[in-house]
């Protein structure tokens, strides 16, 4: 079955309810529009009794990187900001898709304007919003690298969302079977071949010290103490949208959403930038444009937004100590850091020694590498702040 029909299949009982629309006089037209994790389509469809009435919407069908993921968080997600409508209205929704609203004359935010001030206002008053969503945690951090406690600052009933832990976990389990695969296909084909390069050979070698070391580096790499917020943990322009209207902005695509740090999500934005997918299916990294300090005036002013927005909801006092250390350059530097090591997850559960070495049409391999070096690049700037 090709992917119209099977939408077509998916979709008939929306439009036979809401529609009165048969499959008998349904024409539908469906085209692919982006996602690197699940397929995305916007679909066309009318009755042929009155072709003139042409109808919009959006198929996300559910990709798979987690075996089980509880999609009730991004909806309850989507539905907050829809009914603010700041975002896109769930219309219908089941285990392996949903259908939203299509927001006409939208696009993702261009390559142009990444860095623009306007742009960059829009994407702070979106992320503190998102604050709002949940109630604020304090946790700690035992020495033996796992969760000791987790309070609820505030005494308000919200929706409970995982924690960054939770998703973690199962990513990190996932990347570990998924790697075993590549690793034996790694070893075999170049062992015949015998064409591993020294570039190839330490790629690999951070490659195994980072995944087998992994829990570690990433739970050092966390304050040990501090608040969680709600966070949307795939903040990238791909994820923000432009409408018609004033040229707002829409954040999207809330199925990493958890609780997680102040801040992180601005990093993510900001380092995602370093990132290059074309259009032509080529990828690089600019690591000339890594630039910590370009974004540090903007980064403080999601702090202070941040603040303001939770003063009633926090105890200031209590927590001066956390709420002046995420004021820091260190601390800040430090998010780019914890990002980018929590995504390097994502690389190694795409990777398809197939696609990477043969076919040569995917880049995870790359991009995971690229993404342990931002890291470490971010841990020594660190370090010079230190000495």
């Amino acid at each position: 079955m090709d992917e119209t029909n099977e939408i077509k299949k998916d979709i008939m009982p929306f439009i036979t309810e809401k529609f009165s629309i048969t499959e008998e006089n349904l024409s539908i037209k469906a085209e692919q529009v982006d996602g690197m994790t699940n397929k995305n389509f916007h679909v066309t469809f009318f009755d042929t009794t009155n072709p003139d009435k042409k109808c919009d919407i959006l198929y996300r069908k559910y990709g798979k990187v987690l075996d089980s993921t509880d999609h009730k968080p991004e909806l309850y997600i989507m539905e907050f900001f829809s009914s603010k409508n700041e975002g896109p209205k769930v219309l219908y929704s089941s285990e392996k898709f949903r259908i939203v609203e299509y927001i006409n004359n939208s696009t993702i935010i261009p390559l142009e304007l990444r860095y623009d001030k306007k742009v960059l206002n829009e994407v702070n008053i979106i992320l503190g919003k998102y604050s709002l969503i949940s109630n604020i945690y304090k946790y700690s951090i035992s020495s033996d690298l796992k969760i000791e406690s987790f309070i609820k600052c505030d005494n308000e009933e919200k929706f409970i969302f995982p924690s960054i832990f939770d998703i973690y976990e199962k990513m990190l389990v996932k990347s570990k079977e998924k790697y075993n695969i590549f690793n034996k296909k790694f070893t075999e084909h170049f062992t015949k071949k015998n064409e591993l390069n020294e570039n190839l050979k330490n790629m690999k070698t951070k490659f195994d010290n980072y995944l087998n070391n992994h829990r570690k580096i990433f739970m050092s790499l966390f304050p040990k103490n501090g608040l969680f917020i709600l966070c949307h943990n795939d903040c990238q322009r791909w994820n923000f949208l432009f409408t018609n209207i004033e040229s707002n902005l829409m954040i999207i695509d809330h199925e990493y959403a958890s609780m997680c740090l102040p801040g992180l999500d601005l990093c993510n934005y900001m380092n995602e930038n370093s990132y290059y997918f074309y259009e032509d299916g080529k990828y690089e990294c600019k690591k000339d444009e890594i630039n910590f300090g370009f974004y540090y005036d903007q980064y403080l002013k999601y702090v202070d937004e941040f603040i303001k927005l939770n003063k009633d909801r926090i105890n200031i006092d209590e927590n001066k100590e956390f709420l002046e250390l995420i004021k820091t350059k260190k601390y800040y530097i430090n998010l780019h850091s914890i990002n980018n090591i929590f995504w390097f997850l994502f690389c190694v559960i795409n990777l398809d020694f197939e696609n990477e070495f043969i076919k040569k049409t995917d880049h995870y391999f790359q991009y995971g590498y690229d993404r342990i070096c931002y890291s470490e690049l971010a841990q020594r700037t660190i370090e010079l702040y230190d000495n």
